[in-house]
């Protein structure tokens, strides 16, 4: 009888964590590991752990784990996560910066001009959006940060509006100025003066100070023997 052809048939090396070599189907390193030696005809293979700064985040059979990224602060680089050896560093650009595929770097955010304010909110590692100020809102300066301000409310104050807001300057308000001659009945004093109503001594501080002085308390004080000067008059405090 014709002799018998015996097919050994090999499993097919079709996982992420298995590949072939020497007629066989061997297993590939873990991540956090590289391949030290290849699987023999009679041994496995032989992995070892990744060194410091290096990682492998993947099933592999390579011969040498990947270095980690470098963080460069002088390239506005700072480090979101320290990563691992079978994760990456993760970098990202520092405050005031983007990161730009064309240069595959970070480049400064873009200053929006007077007459335009940022976007909010300011997204991390991208560029600055610039919209012009609406009517009532103003900016004055060049920024990457701020948006734009409200106009200030003169009426509100209660004083009249000297110069209208635009889109780069706010509006201005007339003055408040106090009455340069006080009302009668009213006493004024300089800062830390003493005054007498009604038999007794106050004292006060402040830039302008208003005593109302009735009839009833300059006689009650008259008859207690005070001279009538000294009712409600400022005694100047050494």
């Amino acid at each position: 009888s014709p002799p018998q052809l015996s097919l050994q048939v090999t499993p097919p090396c079709e996982s992420e964590q298995h590949y072939e070599h020497s007629g066989r189907c061997c297993t590939k390193c873990e991540p956090g590991k590289y391949m030290f030696a290849k699987c023999t005809g009679t041994s496995d293979s032989v992995c070892q752990p990744c060194g410091p700064n290096e990682y492998m985040d993947v099933w592999n059979e390579e011969d040498k784990c990947l270095l980690h990224k470098i963080c460069d602060q002088g390239k506005a680089l700072k480090e979101v996560n320290p990563g691992s050896s079978t994760s990456q560093r993760q970098c990202a650009c520092m405050a005031g910066y983007h990161w730009n595929d064309d240069c595959d770097c970070c480049q400064r955010n873009t200053l929006c001009a007077p007459g335009f304010g940022v976007k909010q909110p300011v997204q991390q590692d991208k560029d600055t959006m610039c919209t012009p100020c609406p009517t009532g809102y103003f900016s004055k300066v060049a920024s990457s940060t701020e948006g734009c301000k409200s106009w200030t409310n003169c009426t509100a104050l209660g004083v009249a509006e000297r110069v209208p807001g635009t889109d780069k300057s706010d509006a201005v308000c007339a003055e408040w100025k106090m009455p340069e001659q006080p009302e009668d009945g009213n006493v004024t004093g300089n800062s830390n003066s003493t005054f007498i109503s009604s038999g007794q001594v106050m004292n006060f501080k402040g830039d302008i100070i208003v005593v109302y002085v009735s009839q009833n308390s300059q006689e009650g004080a008259t008859a207690a023997g005070a001279s009538d000067e000294s009712v409600g008059s400022p005694v100047q405090e050494e």
